[in-house]
Formats: C-alpha cells, sequence, structure tokens
C-alpha cells in the first residue's frame, strides 16, 4: 500500500541543476544506450534475485522461482550494450540479454557483499571491502589485481571501460589504466593516519573519476575535485559541531554537482533526539556543503550506510530503503523528491531490496536485486 509523508525542512532546497537530463532512448555521448527497450514479461525468470517494477515498487513483477535463503544481491547494473544487465547474487553472477526478463549464471566470484560498476563496452567491474576485484560480462569474469586489501568505492570511465579507480581504506586514490592489471596512487590520504577511525564509502563522479567524494566515522566527509591531491572538509553535516558518521553518499548521474549523503549526528543520537540523529543530506557544489532534507522519523527508517540510488535522468530524486526479514516486516522503498519536498513510501514483503539499477530506455522500469535472509 502507497503511503505519502511530508518531511519538514529547515531550509528550503535550491535550485537542482542547470543540467539537461539526458532523453530516453537518446544516445547524444555514443555510450551504447540507443536500442535499449523495456521488458516485455510478466514474470521474471530465474532464481528469483532478480525483479522489476514500473512504478517505484507500487507493484512488482512475479518471479518464476522463489528466492531460497540465504541470498543478497548486492550488485545490479545495466551495460551499454542493448538489453544487457548483470546482477551480483552472493557469489554468482547473473547476466540478462533481454532487458531483465530472463536471468541465467555467468560465473562465480570471489569474495563477500560484492557490489558492480558498469563500465564503457559492455564491461562491469565486481569489488568488495577485502579488496577483491574482478572483470566481470556476461561472458564470463577474470580476477584482476587490487592495489590494497581494504577498498571502499571503485568508480569507472564513461569513455573508456580500462580506465578505473579505487579508493583503499584511509582514503587514498589508485589509478588504473589497463583495466585493473595494474594500479598507481595517486594523491595523497585524504586524512592523516592520526586523525583517522574508518572510512566507510567512497563515491566517485561517472563523468570526472578526479571528483570523488568519502564518507568516514566521526569526521564527516570529505571531497576532492583533483584526484586527491587536495581534499576539502564537507560542511553542513552536523548543526553541533560535534562528530558525525557518514555510512553511504552517492553522486547524481543526472548532475554530478548533487550529492547525496546519509549520516548519523553522534550529539544528536547521544542526546536522545527524535531522528536518533540519522539523516539524509543532500549537496547542490559537488560534496563540498550539505543541508538536511530527509531526518528519520514519521514512517521513515534510516539504518547505517542505507542503499542510496538517484535517480539517472533528475537530480532531484533520491531512492533508499529500509528493510528486515525480521518477523516477516519486508520492505520499504522510500522516494525523496526534492521539489514536491516529500517522501513517498512502497512496502513490498521482501527481505530486503539490496540493489537498483534503472532500465536505459525508461527510467520508470526500476530492477530490484533482493535479499532473503530468513
Amino acid at each position: 500500500m502507497k503511503k505519502a509523508l511530508t518531511i519538514g525542512l529547515a531550509t528550503a532546497l535550491a535550485v537542482l541543476s542547470a543540467a539537461t537530463p539526458a532523453v530516453a532512448g537518446d544516445d547524444p555521448a555514443g555510450d551504447g544506450l540507443a536500442g535499449w527497450r523495456q521488458p516485455s514479461c510478466h514474470t521474471v525468470t530465474g532464481d528469483g534475485s532478480v525483479t522489476y517494477t514500473r512504478n517505484d515498487g507500487r507493484t512488482i513483477a512475479s518471479t518464476s522461482q522463489v528466492l531460497r535463503p540465504v541470498v543478497y544481491t548486492t550488485g545490479l547494473v545495466a551495460l551499454d550494450r542493448p538489453n544487457e544487465l548483470l546482477a551480483m547474487s552472493n557469489n554468482q553472477l547473473l547476466s540478462s540479454k533481454d532487458a531483465g526478463c530472463t536471468w541465467t549464471a555467468a560465473g562465480e566470484v570471489s569474495g563477500r557483499h560484492i557490489e558492480l560498476a558498469a563500465a564503457r563496452d559492455g564491461l562491469a567491474y565486481a569489488w568488495d571491502r577485502d579488496g577483491d576485484i574482478t572483470l566481470a560480462t556476461p561472458g564470463g569474469v577474470t580476477p584482476l589485481t587490487s592495489p590494497a586489501g581494504e577498498l571502499v568505492g571503485l568508480g569507472t570511465d564513461r569513455r573508456r571501460g580500462d580506465h578505473l579507480r579505487v579508493a583503499d581504506g584511509s582514503g587514498r586514490l589508485y589509478d588504473s589504466g589497463d583495466g585493473g592489471r595494474t594500479w598507481q596512487p595517486i594523491g595523497v590520504p585524504a586524512w592523516p593516519q592520526s586523525d583517522l577511525l574508518m572510512v566507510y564509502t567512497a563515491v566517485f563522479d561517472p563523468y570526472d573519476l578526479d571528483h570523488v567524494v568519502l564518507g568516514a566515522s566521526d569526521t564527516g566527509a570529505r571531497v576532492t575535485f583533483d584526484g586527491g591531491r587536495t581534499w576539502t572538509t564537507s560542511s553542513g553535516l552536523t548543526q553541533t559541531g560535534n562528530k558525525i558518521n557518514v555510512f553511504s553518499a552517492a553522486i547524481s548521474p543526472a548532475a554530478p554537482n548533487v550529492v547525496y549523503a546519509m549520516g548519523l549526528d553522534i550529539a544528536e543520537s547521544e542526546a536522545g533526539a527524535p531522528s536518533g540523529g540519522r539523516h539524509i543530506y543532500r549537496s547542490d557544489d559537488g560534496g563540498r556543503r550539505f543541508t538536511r532534507v530527509v531526518d528519520q522519523g514519521d514512517g521513515v527508517t534510516l539504518v547505517n550506510g542505507p542503499l542510496l540510488v538517484p535517480h539517472p535522468t533528475d537530480p532531484g530524486v533520491l531512492y533508499f530503503d529500509f528493510g528486515t526479514g525480521w518477523s516477516g516486516i519486508g520492505t520499504d522503498i522510500y522516494k525523496y523528491d526534492s521539489r514536491l519536498n516529500r517522501v513517498t513510501i512502497n512496502h513490498n514483503s521482501y527481505d530486503r531490496v539490496t540493489s537498483i539499477a534503472f532500465n536505459p530506455s525508461n527510467p520508470r522500469v526500476m530492477y530490484l536485486g533482493v535479499a532473503e535472509e530468513v
């Protein structure tokens, strides 16, 4: 059942972006997205790891098999070859070549909680926090080298499928120009070692790999626009001036100046604030300064490190979720719309939705990677 609620904001949001959203079906950048079609099936054939919705999760396509526990579908991407997608279901790479109607096994990938990053020329890269990196394609997998034993993010160059960057657990960036076979450190760590507790996430601008936003414990977020040569501490994340943990972040593919982040204001949490100190923030200047846009409460549950997925063509829209298999609670898919200053909620019975991708020909079609925990 769909619910709607208004989240009060202390400050109204400024202009979304001067960027012009892409038109579905167009291919002005030569990204290979022209030729994509929408899924034509009512039932998705496969093991049940991936399904899709056309209406923000109000109704979800059935699957030919019931997903069996314990499964987490932590990676899901649409490729730049028409109608091809990849998903990571535990360690199994799944492939679809018919716009998400049929999914088959494409290979086994080493690691834990493996994520996917799509790249040019029908490629994707699988990675996890333990430093595992794998080239993933519909034809199979190829293990790659890693520059560090801990990774917090991987970015790909939309112009070159073999150009990658990663961030390690200290916020140091590494660059590869040969598809992850060799790596070179670039820039300097985002935090001096004496100041660093834990880096939770690194997100890369899909149009400019020199633009990176990091989230960390206590110190919040830092951003670079020059490939890590210099770093700026993000402001606006805490009104108390005290410690804040930034667990997850996302840069809008529609307007890279728009960045979303989820954080925990430790002082608010310890003081028993109604929000528990948990908020989603938005930046309109690439991550230099953030403003609160969603607070926990009034039907919105924020956990540490939720999935944050910006809309592919509308920088004012962000999807996030909360789900658990405990007591059959299921999952809420939240849609934050900055123009309406509103969060809408659609509920489903899956234990969790752990990844989201969009159909390039029609972003109203959302592919959902789901989890079965119990």
